[in-house]
């Protein structure tokens, strides 16, 4: 029944989901101390655990200042309250702020939509309360920036949606649900660029799911230098959609290559320690990866080509290898972990014609887009 369900509404999609807020922490590897809060665009009103403080416009910062373990407000020098924790709420249609950080100094982003601010373990937690598909937009923006075109950013928009809200208890016990670091998605607040705003609208509310209408591992990276990697061959995990495809679109391209040498002695020691000695003779010195290989010598090494990118702080594991006197030379293709979508491919398919359906399922096999009223509805039945 629910796969009979779930062909209809990939048939009639309409992205008109509801708006979802989420919360994000943001400047969250700073020690903020200090900062100005500035209304940019419509009415705020300030909030703390003991209800209204204030009304707000566009005419005056407001201070905030963690001393004591409290969050302390000022406006113009007047002091208003010291509290655990306060809330700029939006009370007008469009709502944007800025924050202007006074320790450190130098700080300054704008963001859509709320911004709360909590006391915790000796500094405050700022978190952007911000509906989903505003987030989206700025994801959007840290991750690839203003020269793809519009099609990719539809795209990856759909990527970012599906990612944020399969990770969405990633940060529960800090009581947020993602943060503004690359290891949840970068984030540096609101994005100004129409195509991209247009972009998060225009799929709005548009996620992937698996064939058991699961969100899926949204995974992508920058440049797989001509061929994924199947999610087990770095994840453990094998997924069905996350196979290894033939990428040619991503040649030629910013970071489809790469060169790293390396003291041929460090490198040599490595090998010893890590293979089993049945193998440390018998290896190849020298070599070039024509297809993706997961292990380094053999399959039974037990050394992968994983391994060795983290511990030579490579590009990615799609590399050959040269020597070269004292040195080493490895020749690699790529750029990140390999697994998903190839953004740098992505890009040249949007910029071929593709649209981001056509691009989307060229990296991810057998999934679907569907609307997040849709996944409520799945998940009630």
């Amino acid at each position: 029944m629910k796969k009979v369900l779930l062909s209809c509404v990939i048939l009639i999609l309409a992205f008109t989901a509801k708006a979802e807020f989420i919360n994000i922490g943001v400047f969250y590897s700073y020690d903020i101390q200090s900062f100005h809060f500035q209304v940019r665009a419509g009415k705020y009103t300030l909030y703390s655990e003991q209800g209204k403080v204030k009304e707000l416009d566009n005419s005056i910062p407001i201070r905030v200042d963690y001393e004591e373990g409290k969050v302390k407000i000022y406006e113009k020098g007047k002091f208003l309250g010291a509290f655990d924790k306060i809330n700029f709420v939006g009370v007008g249609w469009y709502n944007h702020f800025m924050i202007q950080s006074i320790s450190p100094k130098g700080l300054e982003r704008r963001y859509d939509d709320n911004l709360k601010i909590f006391s915790q373990r000796k500094k405050m937690l700022l978190v952007n309360n911000i509906d989903l598909d505003n987030y989206v937009a700025g994801v959007v923006e840290a991750e690839v920036g203003r020269k793809p075109k519009k099609e990719y950013f539809k795209l990856q928009a759909i990527i970012c949606r599906t990612y944020a809200l399969s990770n969405i208890h990633k940060h529960l016990m800090e009581g947020i649900n993602l943060c503004d670091e690359v290891h949840c998605q970068a984030y540096h607040g609101k994005s100004f660029f129409a195509p991209i705003v247009e972009a998060a609208l225009q799929t709005r509310g548009a996620v992937i799911v698996d064939s058991d209408i699961q969100l899926i591992t949204a995974a992508f990276h920058s440049n797989c230098g001509g061929q994924t990697v199947n999610s087990e061959d770095v994840w453990t995990k094998p997924l069905y959609y996350l196979r290894s495809v033939k990428d040619t679109f991503c040649l030629d391209k910013r970071n489809s290559v790469w060169e790293k040498r390396i003291d041929a002695h460090r490198w040599e020691n490595y090998l010893q320690a890590k293979l089993p000695s049945k193998h440390v003779d018998s290896i190849e010195r020298e070599f070039e990866q024509i297809n993706r290989k997961v292990f380094f010598a053999a399959e039974d090494s037990g050394l992968s080509f994983e391994d060795l990118r983290h511990q030579f702080l490579l590009r990615s594991t799609y590399f050959g290898v040269e020597h070269r006197g004292n040195e080493v030379l490895l020749k690699g293709r790529g750029y990140g972990h390999g697994v998903g979508l190839c953004q740098e491919g992505a890009m040249e398919m949007a910029e071929r014609g593709y649209n981001y359906a056509e691009i989307l399922h060229y990296y991810y096999k057998g999934v679907h887009i569907i609307d997040l009223s849709a996944l409520d509805f799945f998940k009630e039945d």
